[in-house]
């Protein structure tokens, strides 16, 4: 057997006391990590009596000001289930306690993840102080930062953010509207005027989007200014469309005529189904004729829509459907698969109620 020159020797030798050294360093870091966090979970468990004696107003803020800063995520995992004055309580507090000024500090931070971090506080907060600081941070490099923005500004509830929010779908860096939506959402019934006034004289996007927010709140004075948008055929087709949408949650009879025409003569096949579908959720009988002419269409999306809103409307639609589905033509096979699935529907829902 040859023997290692000594050079390769002491190489070998070398690198293997490098890696047992690595691996000591990281089972230490690991070890280290551990004990850190069950250091952190009991002081948790130490001070969340305290938090629910501040709530039972046993314990003054006060006396909490010197607190271990462990007890800012305490109050922070309990915010969001606290409602009324008790999360009043708790924001005031993280106020007295620095939390609130920090993280506005933390806004303008070269790093992204701490302009995230900071905007998400304020907005678990509750902090309105700071709502122009989280309004320049939707314009922001980082589209993480942007939504934290957003977010914040949803659950943070100034409703002065809405016209803002709502512009940052726009703008030359936006914001995607599923998390805009949600924000707004977050703000409530307080954030109807300003969608209302979004509807009339907002962007395509903003316009399209608060008819859907006024649809999901099921805001009625907003049922003639959403049956006015469906019924503008300048109006872009998703804007129509997601107004046709919100007719329909909002259950608007008063909206029939416009989602019949809309079903009958519009020429944009999404936009018709939209309305027919919007017709069913209503319900109302004298749209019938509407909706068997929309059987006609050539499109199967549409035919199929109107269908399913006739199967809907009873009797009146059901019977409806029962003659188109005796003739020929493209009506026949889109009414007889509705009234299918309707006798399938039965049986299964006479044996949940049993």
């Amino acid at each position: 057997m040859t023997a290692l020159p000594g050079p390769v020797l002491l190489l070998s030798t070398g690198v293997t006391g490098l890696v047992v050294l690595l691996l000591l360093s990281v089972g230490g870091a690991h070890l280290a990590r551990r004990r850190r966090e069950q250091r952190d979970a009991s002081r948790r468990a130490a001070l969340t009596p305290l938090v629910y004696n501040l709530l039972d107003g046993e314990q003054t803020a006060q006396s909490l000001a010197d607190a271990p800063a462990v007890l800012d995520d305490v109050v922070l995992h309990l915010l969001p289930q606290l409602r009324g004055n008790d999360r009043q309580v708790l924001r005031d507090l993280l106020v007295a306690r620095g939390v609130v000024d920090r993280a506005a500090e933390q806004l303008s931070a070269r790093a992204p993840w701490r302009r995230g971090r900071a905007a998400m506080l304020l907005g678990a907060t509750g902090s309105t102080r700071h709502t122009p600081d989280l309004v320049t941070l939707l314009e922001d490099r980082s589209p993480d930062v942007r939504s934290a923005a957003t977010r914040a500004l949803g659950k943070a509830g100034d409703v002065a953010a809405v016209p803002y929010l709502l512009a940052a779908l726009t703008t030359f860096r936006p914001v995607p509207s599923g998390i805009v939506g949600m924000a707004v959402l977050d703000l409530g019934t307080p954030a109807l005027p300003a969608l209302r006034t979004a509807l009339d004289s907002g962007t395509a996007s903003a316009r399209a989007l608060s008819a859907s927010l006024l649809g999901l709140h099921g805001d009625l004075p907003a049922v003639a200014a959403l049956t006015a948008a469906l019924d503008d055929p300048g109006a872009p087709p998703h804007v129509r469309r997601a107004a046709a949408g919100a007719l329909g949650r909002i259950g608007a009879p008063q909206a029939g005529d416009a989602l019949s025409r809309v079903t009958v003569f519009a020429v944009d096949p999404a936009l018709r189904q939209a309305a027919a579908e919007a017709l069913g959720r209503i319900g109302d009988p004298d749209c019938v004729p509407a909706l068997a002419a929309g059987m006609s269409a050539s499109d199967l999306r549409v035919r199929t829509a109107c269908a399913d809103a006739l199967a809907s409307i009873t009797p009146e639609g059901r019977d409806r459907l029962r003659a188109l589905g005796a003739l020929d033509g493209p009506a026949a096979p889109a009414a007889r698969a509705a009234l299918d699935a309707v006798s399938s529907a039965a049986p299964r829902s006479l044996a949940g109620a049993s």
